[in-house]
């Protein structure tokens, strides 16, 4: 199948059918154009190829249940910009981890004994969380699912998301108390 012989709604309905060769045509359309786009915010050759090769895994994923309202260089375009902000916050996250490690490092046995000692304090608290929230919760600071995204990997509602997220955030500071600074708190949140 040739690329410039069907338009993007035709792709659309090729792919809703399983056809692999719709998606091939859509990548070969759009993958120059998305990824100069990403790269204007990236500045990273490997990490536009991965950010648009989400998408397009996604895309295949999610096929059967595909159904774009706007056109689709504009989904195509927002998926990729929203995958590149959430490498750059993945990336952000990670340097910030990595360089309170570092700060670990330099200090002394017995602080980095209480952070292990807060860590494992953190996680009994996480896994005394009922069970969905748990799994929220865990998939939106672990593995730095949006909330749409969680909402469609559990078939649940956004909000349904942003409420277990909160009460998991109040469950955590009422158990923790006040002695943990937020940035620190957010740091061992974040922390696997």
């Amino acid at each position: 199948m040739k690329n410039t012989q069907f338009g993007d709604d035709e792709l659309l309905i090729k792919l809703r059918d399983n056809d692999h060769s719709a998606l091939t045509a859509i990548y070969n359309k759009y993958w120059k154009n998305l990824y100069q786009s990403s790269y204007r915010l990236l500045q990273d050759h490997d990490k536009c190829e991965d950010a648009i090769q989400e998408v397009f895994v996604n895309l295949w994923e999610i096929r059967s249940k595909l159904f774009i309202k706007i056109s689709l260089k504009s989904y195509l375009y927002a998926s990729v910009r929203y995958e590149v902000l959430r490498q750059l916050r993945r990336n952000t996250i990670t340097e910030d981890i990595v360089n309170f490690m570092d700060t670990l490092s330099t200090d002394s046995n017995q602080e980095l004994l209480e952070y292990k000692e807060l860590d494992q304090q953190i996680n009994q608290i996480i896994d005394a969380l009922p069970s969905r929230c748990q799994e929220v919760f865990k998939l939106s600071r672990l593995e730095h699912l949006s909330h749409k995204e969680i909402a469609e990997k559990l078939a649940i509602s956004t909000k349904t998301v942003e409420y277990h997220i909160s009460n998991a955030l109040l469950f955590l500071r009422s158990n923790l108390g006040k002695t943990l600074s937020v940035e620190l708190f957010m740091v061992l949140l974040l922390h696997p």
